[in-house]
Order: structure tokens, then C-alpha cells, then sequence
């Protein structure tokens, strides 16, 4: 299962200047790769709503697990003939799910 952690860099001169810090430190050692995560300003809201999108979160990732699950379930049943190709396309854009989620990820995506 991969690890995925989330920092935030105390500021330079300007912010790729510590990106660019950080990211040749940890390349030299082979620590980590990394990849910018734009995160826009918040909007302002009451605890409520904030307690209301929580719970309906919770729900929403619940209910998309089991979707995911159950297309990847369909797919090994088409493919059964062919169960060395059935990981090939479970992948996302030819690659893991996890990257695709991390490298592409803007949460402009998610505005309505």
C-alpha cells in the first residue's frame, strides 16, 4: 500500500524557491517523489456546513470503493479467458491509480 503524506514548506523568497530546495534535498537521497499540490483559499462557512460535508464525504468514499470494486469484480469476469491482462486494465491511464490521483490531481476538479 503506498504512503502518501502531505507538508508544507516554510516559505523562501517565493514558493518554488522552496520547492526546488526540497526537492533536491530529498531526490540526492532517494527519499521521496514528490509533486506540487495546489491548495486555493477556502472558502469561509459555519461548522455546520463543515460537520455536513464531512459526513456526506465519508459516504460518498464509501459508496465509490464499492463501485470501484465491483468494476474491477466485472472486468476479471469478462477477461476471464485472459486473467494475465485483467491488472493491465484495472490501471488508470496506463498507470496506478494512486499516481494518477496524486500527479493530476486540482481541486478546481472538484468545484461545482
Amino acid at each position: 500500500m503506498s504512503e502518501f503524506w502531505l507538508i508544507s514548506a516554510p516559505g523562501d523568497k517565493t514558493n518554488l524557491q522552496a520547492w526546488e530546495r526540497m526537492n533536491t534535498v530529498t531526490s540526492k537521497s532517494n527519499l521521496s517523489s514528490n509533486s506540487k499540490f495546489h491548495i486555493p483559499d477556502l472558502k469561509v462557512g459555519t461548522l455546520d456546513a463543515l460537520v455536513g460535508l464531512s459526513d456526506e464525504l465519508g459516504k460518498l468514499d464509501t459508496f465509490a470503493e464499492s463501485v470501484i470494486k465491483k468494476i474491477a469484480q466485472y472486468i476479471g469476469e469478462v477477461m476471464e479467458d485472459s486473467k494475465d491482462k485483467v491488472q493491465e486494465n484495472l490501471l488508470a491511464n496506463g498507470g496506478r491509480y494512486s499516481d494518477q490521483v496524486t500527479m493530476d490531481f486540482s481541486s478546481n476538479n472538484l468545484v461545482a
